[in-house]
């Protein structure tokens, strides 16, 4: 049996190397996870190749220097295209016929997609508590909330048009209709929602959701580009929910560019190797990414993970409703959700939604 061919053919990167770190073996798997080709990889030193920090470097050459078997579950892996990759880890040491430690190989596994599910269970398991907590109070918060707003109303007649009072009235409207809509948000988390699923033209949400916000964005300086895909194929989806999660992720993108910019609205079938193909409950099928960017201030890199999280936010008058609701309606969908930023450049967020067909 020729094992080089069996260790070629293995889903999982498999990488080799001398007593002095030089790369001695790097299979196809490991070419896909680094975008670093076998070619260029064979007979450099491995910290000419990965960072000198990087997990497997760092593995490698405890093993190496131990003799011992190392793992690490929780590892990441630097790519070519600078995406950082979660990964697990397992070396080994390879022994010379006198027993001194010759060489160490490393298996590596990328674990992008078991950690996107963790997350999504720790995330729904937060929804789901947001959502009882809301169905729980909505109704003991409302009655009151009717009758304060009632009583203004009627202390705002009583008081007639005198400009002194007014603006007392009018903002206690305005805060009781605030409090109302919070709550709207969290009955959102917490309903159960029947999706009407339907073809739809991805292109006509956008330019719905873009008429919205056209007059607005002009005021603030904000220009729409659009970046369409013209032979892209319907996609299945409910039309209110998915207007809901576009007028969401393009108010967000505005709010963000606080010196104006452009707001690029774009569309293609899905190339990417984590959410192109996805399971929507009745197989495979093949995703359309529909993306909003921005060139506001960006997401700083320490808070991106709680992006999605209820109640999480980084604006004065936010509640952390907004993302946490896009999450919900693209899983509802059977679909992903993807966030790249820069500070100081801007954000991109993806959504990545199921088409009519298979």
């Amino acid at each position: 049996m020729n094992f080089e061919s069996v260790l070629a053919g293995l889903p999982d990167a498999v990488i080799a190397v001398d007593g002095a770190l030089h790369v001695v073996f790097w299979n196809a798997a490991a070419e896909e996870l680094t975008g670093r080709s076998a070619r260029r990889a064979q007979g450099r030193v491995l910290k000419e190749i990965l960072p000198t920090g990087s997990s497997l470097v760092r593995r490698l050459t405890e093993t190496l220097a131990t003799g011992e078997h190392r793992s690490e579950a929780d590892g990441v892996l630097d790519t070519v295209d600078s995406r950082t990759v979660p990964v697990s880890i397992v070396t080994a040491p390879l022994f010379a016929r006198d027993g001194t430690v010759e060489a160490a190989v490393g298996v590596v596994r990328d674990v992008s997609r078991i950690r996107q599910l963790e997350d999504e269970v720790r995330r729904g398991e937060t929804l789901a508590a947001a959502g009882r907590m809301a169905v729980g109070v909505a109704h003991e918060i409302r009655n009151p909330l009717g009758a304060i707003r009632g009583a203004v109303q009627l202390l705002a007649r009583e008081l007639g048009d005198d400009p002194r009072w007014r603006e007392y009235t009018d903002v206690l409207t305005k805060e009781v209709d605030r409090v109302n809509r919070i709550i709207e948000s969290l009955l959102d988390l917490g309903r159960p929602v029947q999706l009407r699923r339907a073809p739809l033209n991805l292109h006509q949400l956008f330019e719905r959701v873009a008429l919205l916000h056209e007059e607005t964005a002009r005021a603030r300086g904000i220009s729409f580009v659009r970046r369409y895909d013209p032979s892209l194929p319907p996609i299945l989806g409910d039309e209110d929910r998915l207007l809901q999660l576009f007028h969401n992720l393009v108010a967000n993108a505005m709010d963000a560019m606080k010196q104006g910019g452009r707001l690029t609205l774009a569309t293609r079938v899905s190339m990417n190797a984590l959410y192109g193909k996805m399971d929507v409950g009745t197989g495979q099928r093949s995703m359309v990414e529909a993306q909003v960017a921005d060139e506001g201030t960006g997401i700083p890199a320490d808070v991106r993970a709680r992006i999605f999280d209820p109640f999480f936010t980084t604006k004065e008058r936010g509640l952390g409703l907004g993302l946490a609701l896009c999450h919900r309606i693209v899983e509802e969908h059977q679909g992903a959700i993807q966030v790249e930023s820069a500070e100081g450049r801007g954000t991109a967020v993806t959504c990545f939604l199921p088409i009519a067909r298979a």
